[in-house]
């Protein structure tokens, strides 16, 4: 394969690929990579992606194994897993569906779903909408929507999300999640959150923007490869996932150096 420290550095200034992606190109750089090297290219994988729960629990998993390659064998199996979340969600949403950002798992959620009409936010700043509406067009009658006019009137009759990580206390995902959410809270209309079991993390993660929390209790259900799963029954998991020690010290340190 490539270099793999050079793979590390690529993707820790990725800005474009999906969490997914970067987690399992970035296992198997972590496999070939042993010793005292390793704490070192995981800290350059996490500054880089500090919002992917993903990429800590891959960490994790590197850390805690007898050497990087059984670890990183092990957490994706756990990544091939996650695509069991698509089906939990999907046979129950509407017709008309709301979304924010650029999300593949929604994109697939979609895809098996084909509702009558996906609303995509434009998801400034970034505008990634424009994107998702591409992603979904073959699937759905797809369009974008301003964020105003999305937050202010919510036109849909459920609001779907992905997440970048999910913690024991909120989602993490791109800006304005948060107004859409409460905004379905006060119109009387289901907000889901569909995603994988690697973003659920024991410990709240340094972030900024564009990424932003959201509450868990401002959420329907979070659909998972576990199920639909109640914001409780989300908190309860994310505490009960084990992160190596290591990782607590580097999200001091993050906390630290931040401006």
């Amino acid at each position: 394969m490539d270099d793999p420290w050079a793979t590390v550095e690529e993707l820790a200034d990725d800005e474009e690929s999906g969490a997914s992606e970067i987690a399992q190109r970035a296992a198997h750089a972590l496999a070939e990579i042993e010793g005292d090297r390793l704490p070192d290219a995981i800290e350059a994988l996490l500054r880089g992606h500090p919002e992917m729960g993903t990429l800590w629990r891959l960490a994790s998993e590197v850390l805690v194994a007898s050497d990087a390659a059984t670890g990183a064998r092990a957490f994706l199996a756990r990544l091939a897993d996650d695509a069991n979340a698509v089906p939990v969600l999907a046979p129950i949403l509407p017709d008309r569906i709301l979304t924010i950002s650029c999300s593949e798992t929604v994109r697939d959620v979609v895809k098996m779903r084909e509702p009558k009409e996906v609303r995509c936010m434009s998801s400034q700043p970034g505008g990634e909408g424009m994107e998702m509406m591409g992603m979904l067009a073959a699937y759905t009658d797809a369009s974008v929507i301003d964020d105003d006019e999305a937050i202010q009137g919510c036109p849909a009759d459920a609001v779907v999300v992905g997440a970048d990580a999910v913690t024991p206390t909120m989602l993490l995902n791109k800006m304005k999640t948060r107004q859409i959410a409460e905004s379905a809270r006060d119109h009387g209309i289901p907000c889901f959150s569909v995603t994988g079991e690697t973003k659920f993390i024991p410990v709240e993660l340094p972030f900024s923007p564009p990424f932003q929390p959201t509450s868990l209790h401002l959420l329907s259900g979070i659909a998972t490869p576990m199920g639909l799963i109640t914001p409780t029954e989300a908190t309860e998991h994310a505490a009960s996932i084990t992160l190596h020690p290591v990782l607590r010290l580097f999200i001091d340190r993050f906390d630290d150096d931040a401006p």
